[in-house]
């Protein structure tokens, strides 16, 4: 947990120092962006949440859409007796998508994503862990707000693992640096 949080912090402040020397200007619609965010997660079926940090990169590719690369992991564990799970956490998960966005004043856009995600998730059943990959579509719908014209804040709701048998749903706030 600690190399994770060390990692995470690592990660925040070199974007925030990118973004901060490339404050110099606005290069258009397109170029590279990356993000750090937390992302609250409920499972339908397991009936669990937990924490997880988020890692984004992605490419501006017109003022309309963009694609993107997140990886996922778990900064706490949820257990619940009724069903007879404990510590369930996402070991790793990464997530390729496509995100369609609709400017709605010169600094808020709506935007929605589709793409398909990767998780390997963790869980002691009683009779020892079980620990699967999980490949499913990913799909979801936010706001973002522009805080500088090279950064914004995100939030988003998140469907995961909507083919498999576990069904989750994600709330999420993320800070995006643009690196153009």
């Amino acid at each position: 947990m600690k190399h994770k949080r060390s990692a995470l912090a690592f990660v925040l402040a070199s974007s925030l120092t990118a973004g901060a020397m490339a404050q110099t200007g606005y290069a258009g619609d397109q170029g590279p962006y990356v993000g750090l965010g937390y992302q609250n997660l409920s499972a339908d079926v397991l009936d669990v949440t937990v924490d997880t940090a988020v890692l984004t990169g992605g490419w501006q590719l017109s003022q309309y859409l963009s694609v993107e690369g997140s990886y996922t992991t778990t900064l706490s564990k949820d257990s619940n007796p009724a069903v007879g799970v404990d510590n369930v956490k996402i070991r790793h998960g990464w997530i390729a998508s496509a995100v369609g966005s609709l400017p709605l004043t010169d600094n808020i856009s709506a935007y929605a994503r589709v793409g398909w995600g990767w998780h390997r998730l963790s869980a002691d059943f009683g009779e020892g862990t079980d620990k699967t990959w999980i490949d499913d579509p990913v799909f979801g719908a936010g706001i973002r707000a522009k805080v500088t014209p090279m950064s914004e804040i995100r939030a988003e709701w998140t469907r995961l693992f909507d083919d498999s048998n576990v069904n989750a749903n994600g709330i999420s706030f993320t800070y995006m640096q643009h690196l153009r």
